[in-house]
C-alpha cells in the first residue's frame, strides 16, 4: 500500500493481559488517540488464533468492517513505540468520530511488523502465514470475527458495512454472500469477476500487438496450468503469492458472490486502474443493474488503483471514502 495510505495514530496504550492461562476469549483495551478501542483474541484448537480490533463508541452504533489489500502487512504497526501508526486508510479518523464501532481484522499468522518486500506480495510473509493463507481460511477468519462482534453490546447489527479494498473486495463480498447480517458492502478497486479475468485484460490493455498479446496470454495460461497441477501447494509461487492463494481466489467471481447475497452495494474504481482493469467491475456492475439490485458505481477519472486521480492528493481519496459513509448513513 502507498506509504501515503497510512492514517497515523497517537496515544496507543496496550494493557497487559491478566493471568497466565489463556482463555477462549482474551481482550486488551486500547485508546486510538481520542478512541477507545479493544483488541480481541479469540482462540480456536486447531486453528491460528482470529485477532481483530474494534472501536468502542460511547452509544451503540452501526458497524464497519475494514478488509485490507493482499499480502501480510498488519493493520497496526509498532505499537509501543513513537512510531506507530495504521496502515488501514480512514480506519482511525472514522474510530475517532464516535458514529461507528469500527474493526480491522488480522490476517491468520499474520506478522506484527511489515515484511521487508513489496506490499501487496506474499513472498517474503513469515511461512506459517503462506501455510495456512487461502480465501477460504480468510473467510472463515473474518466470519469468525464478525459474528463475535457482532454480539458486543456496543454494537448495533442492524446496520454493517463491510468495507474492502482491492483483495479485500473479493472477501468482501463473499462476507455478505455468507452473512446475511451484512446490509452494506463497499468495493474498492475490487474486481468484478474473477482475478484471472483481470490477468487476461491487464494482457489485452498491455500488448503493443495481437501477437505480443497472444504471447502475454500463453504465459499465464502456462503459469494457471502449473497452479492447477499442484493447487494446494504454499511453497511454490507465481505473481508474488503461493499456488494455494491464487488457486482458491480465482474460483471467486465477486459480482455473483454479490448477486446471491442481500446487501446494498457501492463499487468504487479509478478508471486508470493498473492492477484491477475498471471494466471488470462493470461486469459486475452491469450484472446487479440488470436484476435491479440497489448498486451504485463511482468511477474516478485518471485514477489508479486507490483512487487517487493523477495530481490529486489523499484530500481527494478521503472525499471518496466520506461519500461512502454518507450513503451509509442516508440508507
Amino acid at each position: 500500500m502507498n506509504k501515503r495510505l497510512l492514517a497515523f495514530f497517537g496515544g496507543i496504550l496496550l494493557a497487559a493481559s491478566a493471568g497466565h492461562a489463556a482463555p477462549a476469549v482474551q481482550q486488551e483495551p486500547l485508546e486510538l488517540g481520542k478512541a477507545a478501542a479493544t483488541r480481541f483474541t479469540l482462540h480456536r484448537d486447531g486453528a491460528p488464533d482470529v485477532r481483530y480490533v474494534i472501536s468502542q463508541p460511547a452509544h451503540k452504533a452501526p458497524l464497519v468492517l475494514f478488509v485490507q489489500s493482499s499480502g501480510c502487512t498488519p493493520p497496526f504497526v509498532g505499537l509501543g513505540t513513537p512510531n506507530r501508526y495504521s496502515t488501514v486508510f480512514n480506519f482511525v479518523p472514522l474510530a475517532q468520530r464516535g458514529d461507528y464501532a469500527v474493526m480491522v481484522v488480522d490476517k491468520p499468522n499474520q506478522p506484527d511488523a511489515p515484511p521487508q518486500s513489496q506490499p501487496g506480495v506474499a513472498t517474503a510473509c513469515p511461512a506459517a502465514f503462506n501455510a495456512y493463507f487461502s480465501y477460504d481460511t480468510w473467510l472463515d477468519t473474518l466470519r469468525g470475527a464478525l459474528r463475535h462482534a457482532l454480539a458486543l453490546p456496543w454494537v448495533d447489527g442492524s446496520r454493517v458495512l463491510v468495507f474492502g479494498v482491492s483483495e479485500g473486495a473479493v472477501m468482501a463480498a463473499g462476507l455478505a454472500r455468507a452473512l446475511p447480517e451484512v446490509t452494506h458492502v463497499a468495493l474498492i478497486g475490487g474486481t468484478g469477476t474473477s482475478q484471472l479475468f483481470d490477468f487476461a485484460a491487464n494482457a489485452y490493455r498491455a500488448g503493443t500487438s495481437d501477437d505480443d498479446t497472444l504471447a502475454r496470454l500463453r504465459d499465464i495460461d502456462a503459469t494457471v496450468d502449473a497452479i492447477n497441477a499442484d493447487p494446494r501447494s504454499t511453497g511454490k509461487f507465481a505473481w508474488g503469492h503461493t499456488y494455494l492463494r491464487w488457486s482458491t481466489f480465482f474460483t471467486q467471481a465477486p459480482g455473483e458472490n454479490l448477486v446471491q447475497s442481500k446487501a446494498r452495494v457501492w463499487l468504487a474504481s479509478g478508471m486508470r486502474d493498473d492492477s484491477v482493469p475498471v471494466l471488470s467491475t462493470e461486469v459486475a456492475y452491469a450484472r446487479l443493474r440488470a436484476l435491479g439490485r440497489d448498486v451504485t458505481f463511482r468511477r474516478v477519472p485518471r485514477a489508479g488503483h486507490n483512487l487517487m486521480a493523477e495530481g490529486g492528493t489523499m484530500a481527494d481519496v478521503q472525499k471518496e471514502y466520506d461519500a461512502i459513509m454518507v450513503w451509509f448513513e442516508r440508507r
